[in-house]
């Protein structure tokens, strides 16, 4: 029987129904059933099932499709809302990242192990709207700064967020637990809107207040001082610096200890320095005595800074004997230069003992692109590049005024190795000090690079072959640490200085650092770090929009093909 191929479903099983019959003997064999005629349309049908077949395949693959897109939406809408949860969606771009908590900080309270407690002594629902512009009063500060302290309030909570250890607690000044605060805190003072944190580790608790003066900066506009009217405005805010440095003082076993020398200064310059340095669970005493005869070997480091008259025998006798420390050394010396200071024999004269000669005049930079405009005196340092001294890691540049000449006056000798840390570019000339900005001798002098700052040290091993130093570091300007340009993130200024210090006391190897950071952006967004706005550039900036593109490729070739 021939096949029929063009049969629909249906009538094949009309036909194989119809077909059946009996086999009988060949004899008796009744004569076969006439096979039906097929249908006429059978052929068309056929064709118009195929088509819609097709048809639905199609349909149903991009009814799968777009299933698939918006499954896949609605996936990248709930990442975004968990993303959101843990990092706030709002990228920071500015080239100075002046919005950005720093990683160091926040790696330092994920790795807190002691109990932290911080009382913030205010109305938490009227600080920033309402009882913080009154007490800013007192301050000078006439002018709304609410959105600075709604920024203190916001980060403040989320300090809680990095680590359960961390207790945030609000607490009205009107209140009987603000009363036995001020009484058990007798000699701090603490008023409206400062923030008290302490720890408490056996039965010793060290605790620290930090008012309105270490957490906003204060700007102050005398344009009409001569008619007795001063105004004062708040330009930033030290928030993160502040409260993370008093969390670092509270838990730390070891308090680092700097005496400096300010007898011999005319002028003292360190305010902000040693704002810093305290950031930093550092304490910091003044020896204002115009003629030392010791320095006491509880003091890590000595600094001297911008002296104006020199030291006599018996001084230098000291700060060598400190520095030896009974042949046990582990001290160390910061040393400031000024030009406005006179040639200081015998002090210079110690220094060159440990290979560093201050020499006269002033850095004059001929090159225009690396000084500020119309001041080739201030300007642009750069740090020494060497594989074995990482002590200005991550640091790019520093801007400094006035400028006296240094030189290395030896590499090694009698165990004192003496290395450049930081130095001008090739273009640079020491000129006579007194010359105006506008100088023209500066070819009359050769041009080459000046160190900026120089490190000494000696090193020698005890009787348990335990490596003992000393350090002597010289800074050619007051500038480093004294300076408007500090202010600026992508100038390392205040950087290299506390990692001096930091060295010089030993305490480089470990711990963390906070140099001054100034929050200026009112737009603060207090979960953005530069790890989390560098994922969410990849993730929504490079990622997606790659994804996005290879989808629709896909989908135009996927459907061209069928």
């Amino acid at each position: 029987m021939e096949e029929n191929k063009n049969l629909t479903p249906e009538t094949e099983t009309q036909i194989e129904e119809e077909a059946v019959v009996e086999v009988e003997p060949a004899e008796t064999a009744k004569p076969k059933k006439e096979k039906p005629q097929k249908p006429k349309k059978a052929k068309k049908d056929k064709v118009k099932l195929i088509k819609s077949q097709f048809a639905f395949k199609r349909g149903s693959y991009s009814l799968a499709l777009t299933a698939a897109v918006l499954a896949g939406l609605i996936v990248i809408n709930i990442l975004v809302t968990v993303l959101a949860d843990r990092f706030n969606m709002e990228f920071d771009m500015s080239t100075q990242k002046t919005n950005s908590m720093s990683e160091e900080n926040i790696e330092f309270l994920r790795n807190l192990e002691q109990e932290v407690n911080i009382t913030f002594c205010a109305d938490k629902e009227s600080y920033a709207s309402g009882y913080m512009a009154y007490y800013a009063q007192q301050y000078g500060v006439s002018e709304d700064a609410s959105n600075y302290y709604a920024q203190t309030l916001t980060l403040v909570e989320k300090y809680a967020d990095y680590n359960k250890n961390i207790k945030v607690q609000f607490i009205d000044t009107q209140s009987t637990e603000f009363s036995a605060i001020t009484q058990k805190y007798t000699s701090d003072n603490i008023g409206y809107g400062d923030i008290l944190v302490s720890a408490k580790k056996g039965d010793n608790e060290k605790h620290k207040v930090v008012g309105f003066k270490d957490i906003y900066n204060i700007t102050e506009d005398d344009t009409y001082a001569a008619y007795g009217m001063t105004t004062s405005t708040v330009s930033g805010n030290n928030i993160e610096t502040a409260l993370t440095g008093a969390i670092a003082y509270v838990t730390s076993t070891k308090t680092k200890k700097l005496a400096i020398l300010t007898g011999h200064s005319k002028t003292d310059y360190t305010a902000d320095l040693t704002k810093m340095l305290a950031q930093n669970n550092y304490e910091v005493a003044y020896i204002k005595d115009e003629l030392v005869t010791t320095i006491s070997n509880e003091f890590d480091a000595v600094m001297i800074a911008s002296p104006v008259k020199d030291f006599i025998g018996s001084e230098i006798e000291a700060l060598s004997k400190f520095l030896d420390n009974d042949g046990k050394l582990n001290k160390g010396l910061m040393f400031f230069a000024d030009i406005d200071s006179p040639y200081l024999t015998n002090l210079y004269d110690f220094l060159s003992q440990w290979g560093i000669d201050v020499g006269e005049g002033i850095l004059f930079e001929t090159n225009q692109s690396n000084h500020i405009p119309d001041d080739p005196m201030t300007i642009g340092t750069y740090p020494i590049e060497d594989e074995k001294e990482d002590i200005t890691k991550n640091m790019d540049l520093f801007i400094t005024g006035y400028n006296v000449p240094l030189e290395i006056g030896f590499e090694t000798r009698d165990g004192i190795a003496v290395t450049p840390l930081v130095a001008t570019p090739e273009s640079v000339v020491a000129a006579p000090v007194g010359i105006s900005k506008d100088w023209a001798g500066a070819s009359e002098h050769e041009k080459k690079s000046y160190p900026t700052i120089i490190q000494a040290v000696k090193e020698e091993y005890n009787d348990d072959n335990e490596l003992m130093s000393s350090y002597v570091v010289a800074f050619s300007s007051i500038e480093y640490f004294y300076s408007a340009y500090n202010a600026q993130a992508s100038v390392s200024n205040n950087d290299i200085c506390l990692a001096v210090a930091e060295r010089l006391v030993r305490a480089d190897k470990n711990g963390v650092k906070f140099t001054s950071k100034t929050i200026t952006n009112e737009s603060f967004a207090e979960k953005v770090t530069e790890s989390s706005t560098k994922a969410m550039q990849i993730i929504f900036m490079i990622l997606l929009p790659i994804l996005s593109i290879a989808a629709g490729v896909y989908i135009f070739i996927k459907r061209r093909n069928t």
